[in-house]
C-alpha cells in the first residue's frame, strides 16, 4: 500500500511541474505574439503617417479591426503622438511611446 501511495504522490508531482512549466512557456510564446502584432501596428501607423501626413484616429483607418477585447490597443495623444500598447497579465500592461520610441 506505501508504494502505490508514494508512486500516486510522485505522478501528482510530476504532473504539477509539467502543468506548472507548460504555462510558463505557454504565456511567452503568447507575449511574442503580442509583440509581433503590435510591432507590425506600429509600422503600419508609421507608414499611414507618411502617406497621409497624419496620424490615423483610429486602428480601422489603416484596416485594423478594434475591439474592446484588443488584444492590441492604439491611442492618438497629439498629431504627432501616440501609443500603442497590449496586456501581459491581469492588470500590466506593455506601451510603446512614439515620441520616445521606446517600451515601457
Amino acid at each position: 500500500m506505501k508504494v502505490i501511495r508514494k508512486f500516486f504522490c510522485f505522478c501528482l508531482l510530476t504532473l504539477v511541474a509539467f502543468a506548472s512549466i507548460s504555462q510558463a512557456s505557454c504565456s511567452g510564446v503568447f507575449f511574442q505574439s503580442k509583440q509581433k502584432q503590435a510591432i507590425a501596428i506600429i509600422e503600419k501607423i508609421e507608414g499611414f503617417k507618411v502617406k497621409e501626413n497624419r496620424l490615423p484616429n483610429s486602428l480601422s483607418e489603416i484596416g485594423v479591426a478594434e475591439t474592446e477585447e484588443g488584444p492590441i490597443y492604439y491611442r492618438k495623444i497629439s498629431e504627432t503622438r501616440y501609443e500603442v500598447w497590449y496586456g501581459t497579465k491581469l492588470g500590466e500592461s506593455v506601451t510603446y511611446d512614439s515620441e520616445r520610441k521606446t517600451w515601457e
